[in-house]
């Protein structure tokens, strides 16, 4: 459309302007300014940081959910520049988007695959779970024709996939069928991170004696892996080969182990500025009206709301930094922006950024404080990240 057609057809008989007057550029709450800033280096010292824990166990490093909301690629890249032992993901496609970015390490996919994609994680050399007795037979059937790698799931009491412990020696017969591509046996702690370790211990035990059951049965195993980031931090791993690390090489976990051992958070989400003005006393703000202004109070607006993973229960409970100060995130969260309350005096302007989530674990907005705060996990908050939310790997 011409700049006269859209006179036309929207203005009538509006005046002409001059054609050569361009739109000026970077405009402010343009979109470019709500960005998750990940650290790669922090990532390789969390890395090597657990390796020190393992003890010279593999790292196998889990990347699913887009790598926790921190970027799946990139840190896959960055991981695999440092000679980590393999990737798990939950889905096929998880694993196909590592192997399109040229990802050549091997790849567990935890889900359970069906039959008829045998043939894509085959050509693909990507690894898959047997999740069930069901499962281990259909595999039976196919893998031969569709040659893929295998770790057999123990159920030692997480109750969400795997062979039950008393379905194992019924299972034998087909477990020996599928010998040459079975690589390792895995099972998933319920509660490592739990002060009481007793039911952690309890597991160990069963994952234990299915192992020795195995090994009875003439089932050798080249890979075995218990252990998720809580489990290596806790030391149960005994007679392992690799552990599972995810929380810990993005530095969300909350435990005494995890601070002991240097971990640090690499991610940080901040979000532009478009608007600043000064509101009288007596002002609502939000849907809702939930914020009333006390007194003249300098309010600014952010791109970013819950449609881009800030989620709306946050309103009038959270925090954003702003030179190293932090102020309240006032009303209602929006799907597309929020809102924070500054002193008349702090000279903000759009185009500049607040930061939402810290990557200082002592910030009131740090990803663990912005958890306690909703009543969940420190890796739902960077799960939920929209894909909206640039990540920029640095």
């Amino acid at each position: 459309m011409t700049l006269d057609e859209f006179q036309s057809r929207y203005h009538g008989d509006m005046p002409s302007v001059s054609k050569t007057v361009a739109p000026p550029a970077n405009l402010p709450g343009d979109g470019d300014g709500l960005v998750a800033r990940v650290d790669l280096d922090q990532l390789i010292q969390n890395l090597n940081a657990m390796r020190q824990v393992a003890k010279g166990l593999g790292i196998l490093a889990v990347v699913k959910a887009d790598a926790y909301g921190h970027g799946a690629v990139q840190v896959a890249q960055a991981l695999e520049a440092a000679h980590v032992a393999g990737f798990c993901v939950a889905t096929l496609p998880e694993a196909l988007e590592l192997r399109r970015a040229r990802i050549s390490s091997p790849i567990l996919v935890f889900g359970g695959v069906r039959p008829e994609s045998l043939p894509l994680a085959s050509t693909h050399g990507i690894d898959l779970t047997v999740v069930s007795a069901d499962h281990l037979l259909e595999l039976a059937k196919l893998v031969p024709q569709h040659p893929v790698g295998l770790h057999l799931k123990l159920d030692t009491g997480m109750g969400r996939s795997g062979l039950l412990i008393s379905e194992l020696g019924a299972c034998l017969d087909p477990i020996r069928r599928l010998q040459p591509w079975l690589l390792g046996a895995m099972a998933h702690f319920a509660a490592a991170d739990e002060t009481d370790t007793r039911f952690t211990q309890v597991q160990r035990s069963r994952f234990l004696g299915a192992l020795a059951q195995l090994r009875d049965a003439g089932i050798s195993l080249r890979q075995v892996h218990h252990a998720n980031s809580a489990g290596c931090l806790r030391g149960f791993t005994e007679g392992d080969t690799h552990v599972r690390c995810g929380i810990s090489l993005y530095g969300l976990s909350e435990l005494e182990e995890a601070q002991q051992a240097g971990l640090l958070p690499i991610l940080e989400l901040s979000a532009e500025v478009f608007r600043a003005v000064v509101i009288p006393a007596g002002t609502t703000v939000g849907y809702g009206c939930t914020y009333v202004a006390p007194h003249p109070v300098k309010l600014v607006t952010l791109n970013c709301g819950y449609a881009d993973g800030y989620p709306r229960a946050l309103a009038n409970r959270a925090w954003a930094g702003y030179k190293g100060i932090t102020y309240p995130v006032v009303g209602r969260v929006s799907m597309d922006s929020l809102t924070v309350v500054v002193p008349e005096s702090v000279a903000i302007h759009p185009g500049e950024s607040m930061v939402l989530l810290s990557r200082k674990p002592k910030d009131p907005h740090s990803v663990a404080a912005t958890a306690r705060l909703l009543g969940t996990i420190p890796y739902e908050v960077t799960c939920a990240l929209h894909r909206r939310v640039a990540r920029k790997h640095t």
